[in-house]
């Protein structure tokens, strides 16, 4: 019986993995198309995702208004670096 247990959940798991995966990755598609015509070109996945990581990371330096100077710095080279990457990935 604890084998039959044992393979039942190794069997599920992958289906609720790749589930959750699709769910994910379904937003991020339609990103990737938003910002390839916006953008008139092709991106790829990692460079959708880039974009995401600078959105967020311009959100975070610039909402905060009564975060701390050292958090808000934080997220300043965040965002620097983000952009940085971009840079680098979509050239």
């Amino acid at each position: 019986m604890n084998k039959e247990m044992t393979i039942r959940t190794n069997v599920s798991k992958p289906n609720f993995v790749q589930m959750a995966a699709k769910a994910v990755r379904m937003p991020v598609e339609m990103l990737c198309k938003y910002y390839s015509d916006v953008l008139e070109r092709e991106l790829n996945l990692r460079q959708t995702w880039l974009l995401i990581n600078a959105q967020l990371a311009f959100t975070f330096a610039v909402l905060p208004f009564e975060s701390p100077l050292f958090l808000r710095a934080a997220a300043c080279i965040w965002f620097l670096h983000a952009v940085l990457k971009c840079r680098e990935a979509l050239k």
